[in-house]
């Protein structure tokens, strides 16, 4: 009976935290909508010749419409709304993405649709636990592996065995990083110890399967990394996303 409210509440939270995250990605979106007018940037016409099928969804005006449709079933996943919203969800942002050739946002993008995936599965019959459990370990795993494959790369670069890589990244313009943090991360002994901190974080991201009350360590960690993330650099989707997913490896190491 204990495993099976904690698999219930797990799902739970999965879905709501999902929904919430995408509903914020797509207020984004709107709010960037007139970039994809016939005028913007990102213009239909460009992409037009290579997906013509696609025109009656991903033109301007239907593509709004797409948004709204995102933005409306996100919430209804987030109050609570089960089978068919995860895979209305799925539908859209794989049209989103279409929409941009490729992910607007990522590594968040990709994430969204490993949850996304995983909710279609667990939708599909709530009362077969068994499809519940599989979707949630699909999740904790790919979690898992999105830290350890990022630690794995960046340890694979020398600028970030010798420290100097997080310094470079934090000199970037475009995040706009307090000049105190710029200078601090100058000092090679701090953006060693920065860099060899997260290094570390990241491939040792396994041993939160080890036990509850490890994982639930592991997450405040990570979550606190992301949060820190957001402050600096402003990467807000990752840090819902990521925590939408956080669920799923609560209930993996409760297995264990």
């Amino acid at each position: 009976m204990l495993n099976a409210l904690a698999l219930d509440d797990a799902l739970r939270w999965t879905e709501r935290l999902t929904g919430l995250a995408i509903f914020v990605g797509t207020l984004e979106l709107l709010a960037l909508r007139r970039h994809c007018a016939d005028d913007g940037i990102w213009r239909w016409r460009t992409l037009q010749p290579e997906l013509p099928w696609l025109t009656p969804l991903l033109a301007y005006r239907p593509f709004v419409g797409v948004l709204l449709v995102q933005a409306a079933t996100a919430m209804a996943l987030m109050a609570g709304a089960g089978r068919g919203t995860a895979l209305v969800l799925w539908i859209t942002s794989l049209l989103v993405c279409l929409r941009f050739r490729g992910t607007f946002n990522g590594g968040s993008d990709a994430m969204q649709m490993v949850l996304l995936s995983a909710l279609v599965l667990a939708q599909w019959d709530p009362s077969r636990p068994v499809l519940v459990q599989a979707a949630l370990l699909y999740i904790a795993v790919q979690l898992t592996l999105s830290y350890v494959l990022a630690g794995i790369a960046k340890w694979r670069q020398a600028e970030w065995r010798r420290g100097t890589a997080l310094a470079a990244f934090v000199e970037s313009p475009q995040y706009g990083v307090p000049p105190m943090l710029q200078r601090l991360l100058r000092r090679p002994r701090i953006s060693m110890a920065a860099s060899a901190g997260i290094l570390l974080f990241e491939c040792a991201m396994p041993v939160a399967w080890l036990s509850p009350d490890t994982a639930l360590v592991v997450v405040g960690m990570a979550f606190g990394f992301h949060l820190v993330n957001v402050a600096l650099f402003g990467l807000n989707r990752f840090l819902l996303l990521w925590t939408a997913a956080y669920p799923a490896l609560l209930y993996a190491a409760s297995r264990s």
